[in-house]
């Protein structure tokens, strides 16, 4: 059982947690929002300098939007409910895929990054100091949870590049989270 500390601990982590997270998604959703709609379905051209990741090609905004919603979906779900040293599976689920594809893309996402606040919010110390393994390292929940933000952010500087080859501003990084002192 968590002492008093360790539940005040946990919250304001938390707390912490899903505010920086909110404005990272928040700041996502904004600027696909301000993408051109031809643009959504674009892909840099298939040479060394526009590939990413494990030398992926044709990668669009929209496939990049439904990778992050997919990953962070299945790993916070994942992060709070598997048992201690476990590992943690690959990003997929073929019925929210069905449903970004094919439905209301940022609707979709929206409702899954609700629900996925939610599961963060009703973890406790035990899920936040469980071991976690993904790509050949040991996690803490809380570690894994952090990583899963810089996922976020690492992918949504690619949108940053897709949306200044089109001509698109963006908005600064830093200006996306309320004051933290608030």
């Amino acid at each position: 059982m968590a002492t008093l500390a360790e539940t005040a601990a946990t919250t304001a982590e938390i707390d912490r947690f899903v505010l920086l997270f909110d404005g990272l998604f928040d700041m996502t959703t904004n600027w696909l929002r301000s993408a051109p709609t031809d643009s959504l379905d674009w892909a840099p051209s298939d040479d060394a300098i526009h590939r990413f990741g494990d030398g992926k090609t044709a990668v669009t905004l929209r496939n990049l939007y439904i990778h992050v919603t997919i990953s962070e979906h299945v790993w916070i779900g994942a992060t709070a409910s598997m048992p201690d040293g476990s590992e943690m599976p690959l990003p997929a689920d073929p019925a929210l895929l069905a449903r970004l594809r094919d439905g209301d893309l940022e609707a979709e996402a929206t409702q899954t990054h609700r629900a996925n606040m939610e599961k963060v919010r009703a973890m406790d110390f035990a899920a936040l100091e469980k071991t976690v393994f993904c790509s050949q390292r040991r996690w803490t929940g809380i570690e894994f949870l952090w990583a899963v933000y810089a996922h976020r952010a690492f992918h949504l500087g690619h949108v940053d590049q897709y949306l200044r080859f089109k001509d698109t501003p963006t908005s600064e990084f830093f200006s996306f989270h309320r004051n933290l002192s608030e």
